[in-house]
């Protein structure tokens, strides 16, 4: 695994800086660095980037990011996306596999302005977070932890942010939430069992979409605009599906820093019913009142960096990644 604490003054900036650090062997190890498909240099990164890790060696995993216009004057979307493989001939938006909704996860950003990022990376996945202003904006792409025997689930593939395109970076709403706890600012009523809402017009409205094992695109979501919506929903994020969450964290009578118990998150459906995967290196970690995002959690000798949830403070809506 390979972390990197960067600095951009605009969103082309920290595209070209993120693409850098993924793609240095230095970083990897030989053979292991993620590979750019698209553009053909980092110089050439104007506004996209098509990138495939390698994973344990003998996979090809297909992930890309878009920087569009935002919802608001002077706002920037870096628009997430997963695929199946890469065609030179193709548009990003047309990759094989590519989630196919209207809308797709991104990270609401501003541009032209100064931006601090964390990324945490392995062959396997990237998790990025932008510090804006006072708020965490977060991404997971790439392969989550599937619960399968091997070859059950042979490409379990992850796009989650922390809001959809075409949304104002300024919005306090429940569709403005990290893929750890993915919302939506829609409520379209109860559907039948298994499906989002009775049109479906929340599929692409959701921070987090999971490729299922047969090649469809799920969204993830934990609440809606009106209340929590997990009774009827395909998709969950478990501990964060419950609100408040109500799990002690903390394994001896002293609270410090080091002394914290954190939980994975789980996705898993309600239809059909049992549980996916979980993100790898990602993990909840909450009740705990002196939390504040960019701590440093030491774990069984292991370092992870502490996030909120987007604008969110709540002591249940924090997560940490691996770091160190």
């Amino acid at each position: 695994m390979a972390t990197y604490n960067g600095t951009a003054n605009n969103l082309q900036e920290l595209l070209q800086g993120l693409t850098v650090f993924l793609t240095d062997p230095a970083a990897f190890g030989a053979g292991n660095a993620w590979q750019r498909m698209r553009p053909a240099s980092t110089s050439d990164i104007v506004d996209e980037v098509i990138l495939k890790g390698v994973g344990d060696g003998q996979d090809a995993i297909y992930i890309g990011f878009k920087i569009k216009p935002g919802a608001v004057s002077g706002q920037q979307d870096l628009v997430l996306n997963g695929f199946a493989g890469y065609d030179s001939g193709l548009t990003w938006e047309e990759q094989p596999g590519s989630i196919y909704h209207a809308k797709l996860p991104t990270l609401a950003l501003v541009s032209n302005t100064f931006l601090t990022y964390w990324v945490s990376a392995n062959t396997s996945r990237v998790i990025l977070v932008v510090e804006l202003s006072s708020q965490y904006e977060s991404a997971y792409l790439g392969l989550m932890k599937p619960v399968a025997v091997e070859r059950q689930y042979p490409y379990p593939l992850v796009v989650g942010g922390s809001y959809i395109e075409g949304s104002a970076w300024t919005n306090n709403t429940p569709g403005h939430s990290a893929f750890t706890n993915p919302g939506s600012d829609v409520y379209a009523g109860l559907g039948a069992y298994g499906t989002h809402a009775a049109d479906n017009s929340q599929e692409d409205t959701t921070s987090l979409r999971v490729r299922r094992p047969d090649g469809s695109w799920r969204s993830g979501l934990n609440r809606s605009n009106v209340d929590k919506a997990l009774h009827f929903e395909k998709l969950c994020v478990w501990p964060t599906n419950t609100e408040p969450v109500r799990t002690l964290t903390v394994y001896d009578k002293t609270l410090t820093i080091e002394n914290v118990i954190m939980y994975p998150f789980l996705l898993y459906e309600s239809y059909p019913v049992g549980i996916l995967g979980q993100f790898d290196g990602v993990y909840w970690v909450g009740n705990r009142e002196d939390l504040s995002a960019k701590d440093s959690i030491v774990y069984n000798d292991k370092v992870y960096k502490v996030f909120s949830n987007v604008f969110r403070r709540d002591n249940d809506q924090y997560f940490a990644i691996e770091w160190a």
